[in-house]
């Protein structure tokens, strides 16, 4: 029995859209966890991005429970972008093919919304979990801050955040463009749109093991996307808050370039970021990020976050 059960007709749809590509093994697990959700008008949408491994064997054991289909590889952007375009939901979200909702999840996120009408964005404390699906971490994200967004680049939502269409509608979707950070910089221009809410709860869990988008090795001009995107951001205003977040993206493409192998790359970017804002060099933050970038590579994802808690979730 849902919160939600005796007015269900009232109730907005929601439709969620997982782009697959090449990770049949965690598939089946990512839809059941979202076929388990306890919410009555749920609208769930997986998208085969050409994928060339068993994952059309999988969707095919859920036949007639979502709606699936395949076309040839166009990335990421463009299939959450197509999956949300064909949505019938006033609410939108996207799951990753590795990652899980928690029982309730969807449910406790649109109550969220509805008790916060200008909040644009509900997004959720998260588990993190290992190749096995075991949980050996929970994240608690920060509440919402534009500042530790736009600044500091802390990115507070991760999965199972749910979004008002009208947000999608108004900002065009993930820029199609990007394949390193397109949903940091979706929620960067999500964010001047109205605030986002926090659900002080573990509704989603994010996988980590080592084809983990965000600590694979990273060819050397995707480790930059993310200070072109945060030099766009700020590319009308100047000072020190441009200042500081532009230093730091260039930070992250340190850490980018060190967990891909490219230590001497990632100590220029680290030593561009230190001279666009000294402050910088004295602070923790950029030099445990690119220590971590480095034994990454060298002792494995998950083994490192287990032992030192190190993660850009």
């Amino acid at each position: 029995m849902t919160e939600f059960a005796d007015d269900c007709d009232e109730l907005p749809w929601v439709s969620i859209v997982t782009p697959a590509y090449n990770q049949a093994e965690y598939l089946a697990e990512t839809i059941e966890s979202v076929l388990a959700q306890d919410y009555p008008r749920l609208e769930y949408i997986v998208i085969d991005d050409g994928s060339t491994d068993g994952t059309q064997t999988v969707l095919q054991r859920y036949e007639g429970r979502l709606h699936h289909e395949r076309h040839a590889n166009m990335g990421q952007a463009r299939t959450i972008n197509k999956g949300w375009r064909q949505a019938r939901g006033s609410l939108i979200a996207y799951l990753s093919s590795d990652d899980t909702l928690a029982p309730g999840a969807i449910t406790r996120m649109v109550k969220a919304l509805q008790d916060h009408p200008n909040a644009v964005v509900a997004y959720c404390d998260f588990g993190l979990i290992d190749a096995r699906g075991s949980l050996f971490r929970q994240v608690q994200a920060e509440d919402f801050s534009e500042d530790r967004l736009h600044i500091d680049l802390v990115c507070q939502p991760g999965p199972g955040a749910l979004i008002r269409r009208d947000i999608f509608d108004g900002t065009g979707g993930w820029a199609e463009g990007l394949q390193q950070v397109p949903d940091f910089e979706f929620w960067l221009r999500a964010s001047c749109l109205g605030p986002f809410v926090r659900v002080a709860e573990s509704l989603a869990n994010y996988r980590v093991h080592q084809e983990s988008a965000s600590y694979r090795a990273i060819p050397s001009e995707r480790a930059q996307e993310i200070f072109l995107v945060m030099s766009q951001f700020w590319h009308h205003r100047t000072g020190k808050n441009a200042t500081n977040a532009i230093a730091r993206s260039l930070c992250i493409v340190a850490k980018n370039h060190a967990q891909s192998g490219r230590i001497i790359q990632g100590i220029r970017s680290l030593a561009r970021g230190f001279l666009m804002a000294p402050t910088m060099m004295l602070t923790l933050q950029p030099w445990r990020q690119f220590l971590f970038g480095i034994i990454y590579r060298h002792f494995g994802i998950a083994s490192v976050i287990r032992r030192f808690g190190g993660t850009d979730k």
